[in-house]
């Protein structure tokens, strides 16, 4: 059963590729789809507890009613979507640690993943792969090019940093502002746990806890830098980098 064709406010969308905090509406379904996971939710959420006698319906109508709630007062997950609470309540608590949907975002990709699936991603749109420090860019590990020829006029210059953790994330971002305007596009890239334990550092770091969907969006779209997640099925474009129209320089 798809839960958005119950018109309760879960997936809104025909488009099972829709994002909610990073997660797929397909995938919010198969959380919701698991049994089980309505009593959970309710319990965390604080709901009407999902018992027996209640319908489906009348379960997920007594989750959604909560998370409206919760969205509309001084609560940690103020100004949240439905989708948005569903996700965060999921990989928040322990008690979704057995579902398909918690495993995946909690699922960290090593370093040398992440530059296996960049460097995959970076060869179907480039011809060679350069070090950043070749642009005296050491910031930027991975660059891929059209051109050996560093000078030539169609010359075409995309730079991606792979971040496997998100305290590194956190660490790096300030500095990329500086960086971010030798390639015509760049672009961070990092698993969904590393994306969502980076808004979990966010908002543990608020007074009192609030959690941001789009913390990370707005601080890159600052920098103009693009946000690739890295999945088992490969690399996504999450978040489309601005495009530098001028000729990068050369190497140093």
């Amino acid at each position: 059963m798809h839960f958005h064709r119950l018109g309760l406010g879960f997936s809104p969308s025909s488009n099972p590729e829709l994002r909610h905090c990073f997660v797929r509406a397909a995938a919010l379904d198969q959380l919701l789809e698991t049994p089980g996971v309505l009593e959970l939710l309710a319990h965390e959420l604080g709901a009407t507890p999902a018992a027996s006698t209640l319908s489906l319906v009348e379960q997920l109508e007594s989750i959604r009613s909560r998370a409206i709630h919760l969205s509309v007062t001084r609560s940690p997950l103020r100004g949240l979507s439905v989708e948005e609470i569903i996700v965060l309540t999921a990989y928040s608590s322990c008690r979704f640690d057995h579902t398909a949907l918690k495993r995946e975002l909690s699922r960290r990709h090593t370093s040398h993943e992440l530059h296996q699936a960049c460097a995959g991603w970076l060869r179907q749109r480039s011809s060679v792969i350069h070090e950043g420090q070749r642009f005296g860019r050491p910031r930027w590990p991975m660059v891929g090019a059209t051109s050996l020829d560093a000078t030539s006029p169609t010359q075409f210059l995309i730079a991606v940093l792979p971040i496997a953790d998100p305290t590194a994330l956190d660490a790096q971002l300030e500095g990329l502002g500086a960086e971010a305007n030798f390639a015509h596009e760049h672009y961070v890239a990092c698993s969904l746990a590393t994306a969502l334990g980076y808004l979990a550092q966010q908002a543990h770091q608020t007074r009192p806890t609030h959690w941001d969907s789009l913390v990370l969006e707005r601080k890159l779209r600052t920098f103009g830098v693009g946000l690739l997640l890295v999945e088992r099925e490969g690399v996504l474009l999450y978040l489309p980098a601005r495009y530098q129209s001028r000729p990068p320089s050369g190497p140093r």
